[in-house]
């Protein structure tokens, strides 16, 4: 059953995104998700230097 669930802030065209991070997020294999929350941290802190300047 799929429900719809309004985040703020997230258009309709990046729930493709959302739903691919989650998929990689809740791999079997445990380097999967590992590897997806690194990327998460790198990209997070790149735009959080980035809003500095």
């Amino acid at each position: 059953m799929a429900q719809n669930v309004p985040v703020i802030g997230l258009h309709p065209d990046e729930l493709q995104w959302i739903r691919m991070l989650v998929a990689l997020l809740r791999h079997p294999d445990p380097t999967i998700p590992e590897l997806a929350r690194q990327a998460l941290v790198y990209l997070s802190r790149g735009t959080s230097q980035a809003a500095t300047y």
